[in-house]
């Protein structure tokens, strides 16, 4: 093959895969449109549904047709586009590794969806959809083996299968089925009313419109609504959610094994939707440890990492054990040698002036909510002898959020509710930041925010309201460690 050419497409059922996921919104909607909006009948509405379904089978053929892809000495070549042609070269230095996904629909057709992954802005610069599971593999492989300086991979017959590296984590049914009870969920909710909302023109009345479930309850609610009925409707919404919970579980997470091959993690998982993900270690940025109460009563906790890569999982978060023990985390985090936990350092609380200033903060709005609220139902101003638990709200936040500098990790934990436990290698810091809000420079109080590559402004540890001379004293350090790491590693490498 010469270098650089796009000599391969991809595999034919994909012209049948894409006809399929796009045919019900296409053919249906549409010409159910025409046949309660015109007098075209049930008649024209198939006729319409028809041509829709050649012109869709068309459009699909010829963009399988105008594109190709290949694998050149130094790099991957990708061309698509039916009038604007675009040609992606991706180079091996900059590929971080490939991910291979089968949904069910691929699956029944013996194909799978292929996603090179470079890290440029947690994005996917090349995805091949889609290709027999031997080629996926014989790509994966050729990527690594090019990246690594060895020989090409050979070619991979689609039965064969890989050999699993060594399992550091792995989820059995016993165990997802406990992690699906603590996954409550109610959006099936939110879904009911997303499905009446799609047939509302047919319904009696706007299912969004508050003046018609008054009435509803108005009508109802006096002669039906016994507190025995109101407690089976409580327990049937609660038996629901958990099954959901449950229901959503289970799909994500069947056979969830997350293995180390080499210097990369691979990670497997889903019942509907097969992935398989690879994490490699270099481009770890952090790890991440999430609880709530209830998890953390029973001992559980969910690991991610941060790393330079989306992957499959959206944002560059990839989950790496999402319901273990302590041990079986700190099992996997023994495998990144930058994130190896030491021994449990003694983490201290932020500034018990956090107290005052988050109190102080949620007051005005809360007294503006209850004051617009009265406006409407007077009885509402009783709420304002609630306000002291804005103060208790805080005390648990201060009680939740500590810190520490343990060696070359950086420690913040923060929240109630969702627990979160950031393990920051000094290594890994681009830069920090210091802030002060009006009430913060007050109280004498600052905010030390930590940015790393990959990192959403979202989800970046910050140690929130430390003693504005305690955050400079913590920056400082962070710099002086920072240099002494950059250090390290020039004369290693010299």
């Amino acid at each position: 093959m010469s270098e650089g050419a796009a000599d391969r497409r991809l595999h034919p059922g994909t012209i049948a895969l894409r006809f399929i996921k796009e045919a019900p919104s296409t053919l249906v909607a549409l010409p159910a449109a025409l046949a309660f909006t015109s007098k075209a009948g049930l008649t024209g509405a198939l006729f319409l549904a028809a041509a829709l379904a050649a012109a869709l089978l068309f459009f699909k053929w010829l963009a399988w047709r105008r594109f190709r892809y290949g694998v050149g000495a130094a790099e991957i070549v990708i061309e698509s586009g039916i009038l604007n042609r675009n040609r992606r070269s991706i180079p091996f230095g900059r590929i971080q590794d490939v991910d291979i996904e089968r949904t069910f629909l691929a699956r029944l057709f013996g194909l799978a969806k292929v996603r090179i992954e470079t890290g440029a802005g947690g994005k996917d610069e090349g995805l091949l959809d889609s290709v027999s599971i031997g080629e996926a593999r014989r790509l994966r492989e050729t990527v690594r083996a090019r990246g690594a300086g060895t020989a090409p991979a050979p070619e991979v017959a689609d039965e064969q299968t890989e050999e699993p590296g060594d399992v550091l984590f792995e989820m059995d049914l016993p165990r997802l089925l406990l992690f699906g009870l603590f996954s409550f969920s109610l959006v099936y909710i939110a879904g009911l009313f997303a499905f009446l909302q799609t047939f509302d023109r047919f319904l009696p009345f706007d299912v969004y419109d508050p003046a018609r479930w008054v009435g509803l309850a108005d009508e109802y609610l006096p002669h039906r609504w016994t507190p025995g009925a109101i407690g089976a409707v409580l327990l049937l919404a609660t038996l629901i959610g958990f099954v959901a919970g449950i229901a959503r579980t289970v799909s994500r997470d069947f056979g969830f094994r997350l293995s180390l091959e080499g210097d990369r993690f691979r990670r497997e998982r889903g019942l509907f939707t097969r992935s398989e993900a690879v994490i490699a270690r270099r481009r770890v940025q952090l790890a991440e440890i999430q609880s709530g109460p209830l998890r953390a009563l029973f001992g559980w906790s969910a690991l991610s990492f941060q790393t330079l890569g989306a992957g499959t999982d959206r944002g560059g978060h990839p989950s790496a054990a999402p319901f273990a023990t302590r041990a079986e985390i700190e099992r996997v985090l023994e495998e990144v040698p930058p994130l190896r936990p030491p021994p449990p350092p003694e983490l201290a609380p932020v500034s018990q002036r956090h107290i005052l200033r988050s109190s102080a903060a949620r007051l005005a709005p809360a007294i503006a909510a209850i004051v617009a609220l009265s406006a409407w139902q007077r009885p509402a101003l009783w709420l304002l002898g609630l306000l002291p638990l804005l103060a208790v709200a805080a005390a648990l936040e201060r009680r939740f959020h500590r810190y520490a500098l343990a060696g070359d990790l950086l420690l913040v934990s923060r929240g109630v509710w969702r627990r979160r436990l950031w393990l920051v290698p000094l290594a890994s810091v681009q830069c920090w930041s210091l802030s002060r809000g009006p009430l913060q420079r007050r109280l004498g109080l600052a905010t030390l925010s930590i940015d790393t590559a990959g990192a959403s402004m979202l989800n970046a540890p910050r140690i929130v309201d430390l003693r504005a001379g305690d955050a400079a004293a913590l920056a400082a350090e962070l710099s002086r460690a920072r240099s002494r790491h950059s250090g390290r590693k020039s004369g290693t490498e010299r």
